[in-house]
């Protein structure tokens, strides 16, 4: 029994074809749903994410479920994860290690290790070499022959002894740890930049009312006191919630 989950790296981007026949259940990460949404069986992530998640999947009649649980998550769930708590954090491998943990063989695919991500622009330029230190407490945990990844596989490396930071070094010198000619033309010509996701989701001005400037890391953007932004309006109310004296939401036609 297989389950196939989807990160959002880019090598993801190279089996559109193979994921739309996949015959089996899919789960994906965060806005995954954007893009997959009618081929998603599960699906969880970042609270902001889920609630967007939970509105395509009540307007376009999406059937997949949600999933919750994370350390850092909201709780907006139609279940809950049953994998053991050290592995909630992180979406994607909390997702595999659930799987691994409800018996499932896992097929990973868009899986970069922190590299350029879909949704996320300047995403590579993050420190994820935890990401690569969870994958590795998993094969601890599960073993590494009930997994296998589509296209690059990473399972020599997780394997090995070699430093966890080693793909992040090449990322931030913009190289690539994916030595394949595809994913190398699809990482120099794809716009990474949040322009895709601001014609797809409903969206509001976010602005910084308050008096210190605040990192927006979703949309990798810092503001300081009186600029606005214009992000998903789920976005914008996981902010408002959490700082309401720093934040206000106005419309995308206001003009303050």
């Amino acid at each position: 029994m297989n389950v196939l989950i989807l990160g959002n790296g880019l090598s993801r981007l190279s089996f559109d074809k193979e994921i739309r026949e996949y015959p089996g259940e899919v789960w994906g990460c965060n806005n995954i749903y954007i893009d997959y949404g009618d081929k998603l069986t599960a699906i969880a992530g970042h609270d902001w994410c889920m609630k967007g998640a939970s509105k395509a999947r009540k307007i376009h009649g999406y059937k997949y479920k949600i999933i919750g649980g994370l350390q850092w998550g909201g709780d907006i769930a139609d279940e809950s994860f049953t994998c053991d708590p050290k592995f909630r954090e992180n979406t994607g491998t909390t997702l595999v290690a659930e799987a691994l943990t409800r018996g499932y063989n896992v097929e990973a695919c868009g899986f970069d290790m922190g590299g350029a991500d879909v949704y996320s622009p300047g995403h590579e330029k993050r420190n994820k070499t935890v990401w690569v230190k969870r994958w590795r407490l998993i094969i601890e945990e599960f073993g590494h022959n009930r997994i296998t990844f589509w296209g690059y596989d990473h399972m020599h490396f997780l394997r090995s002894n070699r430093s966890a930071s080693e793909y992040y070094k090449l990322y931030v010198k913009g190289k690539s740890h994916i030595p394949r000619e595809d994913y190398e033309s699809i990482r120099k010509t794809w716009e990474s930049d949040y322009t895709r996701i601001l014609e797809i989701c409903p969206c509001v001005m976010l602005k910084n009312i308050g008096q210190r400037e605040y990192k927006i890391v979703e949309h990798s953007s810092i503001i300081k006191s009186g600029d606005m932004i214009k992000v998903p309006e789920d976005l914008a109310q996981k902010y408002v919630d959490a700082y309401p004296k720093d934040f206000k939401i106005l419309p995308l036609n206001e003009n303050e």
